[in-house]
């Protein structure tokens, strides 16, 4: 086989290890409301959830990048974590309290920390053997599969789908995905191999792109944790259009992603990086104004498609600036911006109970604005 096929094929199963997790995630975050009221749960027990989750993914991040996958190599621990992330879903909407589950948030967070990161190494070798950009597009499976799960979900509920038998099926799917990222992945003698690095403090400019990726991930998690939520209770969507806020974000996010390379070419890397992600962040402010659903789902949109490229250029900025490997620059990277979710999600739920989730949406569009300005003053070519 061709390298150019090698290659072809690993960026497929890069797009598919971001694809289905967040199709599950699309199904199950539209699915929150009924969950809370199954379980009879508050804005904050279901951000301690969250937290939770957010612990147990940072875990797994360290020690999958760390440990794993200098040992074994980034392809079985993608196919892995899918079957984790699938069967891990279907106990969040079967258990039958909230003790369990909370227990059962800690499989989804070892699931996820041994996905989403892993796959963004594996990225970034193929980049560095096909010396194209190829980070988008695995930033597209994201939002793709929001967009597939919000379409997927609506139909399920539309036709009063049971939601375990619902995820149950996506569960045995996930098996066959798992194979398929197993076989597609870079070969062993391409894939990553060295020793593991002991843990130390990043690098200073790992840390500045860490925090925007914390900034963007707290941030981020206000739209698809919680728009659900925000469009059925406070801008009184029905149930099944709950996901419409998620659906016309990530729909943004994959045109932006899909031709990425095509807007850095005429835009140029910096401008996409930073000027789009401060131009997205003022449309949806102003759209926010206006409580109009209409208006904030066409600006979502908007939104969507201006920030999508934001997190796969700023890992690229960070492994180009960085002189420590791959996996450690992703590693820490990806928990420096997820430890966002350790209190982040406590916040969100608290402000959201004890005032509205309308205020969290306009906190974050000013983060956003922060974070583009951050960017594009330290971009380097």
């Amino acid at each position: 086989m061709s390298d150019n096929k090698i290659l072809s094929r690993a960026t497929l199963a890069i797009i598919l290890c971001s694809t289905f997790p967040m199709l599950i995630v699309g199904c199950y975050f539209v699915h929150i409301p009924w969950n809370m009221q199954r379980l009879g749960l508050s804005e904050s027990d279901l951000g301690l959830a969250i937290l939770i989750f957010g612990i147990f993914f940072l875990i797994s991040n360290q020690f999958s990048a760390r440990f794993l996958v200098p040992r074994i190599g980034t392809k079985i621990v993608m196919s892995s974590a899918m079957i984790l992330i699938s069967f891990g879903a279907v106990l969040l909407v079967i258990v039958p309290n909230y003790s369990l589950f909370l227990v059962c948030s800690i499989p989804a967070g070892l699931g996820w920390g041994s996905s989403g990161p892993i796959g963004g190494i594996h990225a970034q070798l193929i980049e560095k053997h096909s010396k194209r950009i190829v980070t988008p597009y695995y930033a597209m499976g994201f939002n793709l599969g929001i967009f597939l799960g919000g379409i997927l979900v609506g139909y399920l509920i539309s036709n009063n789908f049971t939601p375990w038998k619902a995820f149950l099926t996506l569960a045995f799917l996930g098996i066959v995905v798992s194979l398929i990222i197993y076989n597609y992945s870079l070969p062993k003698e391409m894939d990553f191999s060295g020793k593991g690095e002991k843990y130390k403090i990043p690098e200073k400019k790992v840390l500045i792109f860490g925090f925007l990726l914390f900034v963007i991930f707290g941030s981020g998690g206000i739209i698809m944790d919680w728009s659900p939520l925000w469009f059925t209770q406070e801008l009184y969507a029905p149930l099944y259009l709950g996901g419409l806020g998620l659906m016309f974000y990530s729909f943004g996010g994959v045109i932006a992603n899909l031709f990425s390379n095509q807007l850095i070419r005429i835009f140029n890397e910096k401008i996409v990086a930073s000027v789009f992600v401060i131009l997205g962040s003022l449309i949806l402010f102003i759209s926010i104004l206006t409580l109009n659903i209409y208006i904030i789902m066409i600006a979502l949109l908007l939104y969507g498609f201006f920030i999508a490229n934001f997190v796969p250029l700023v890992i690229r900025q960070a492994v180009r600036q960085s002189s420590e490997s791959i996996p450690t620059t992703v590693s820490n990277l990806t928990t420096i911006g997820f430890s966002s979710t350790l209190f982040a999600p406590a916040v969100i739920g608290f402000v959201a109970e004890k005032y509205s989730l309308t205020i969290n949406m306009y906190t974050l569009c000013f983060i956003v604005f922060i974070a583009g300005i951050i960017m594009f003053a330290n971009f380097k070519k």
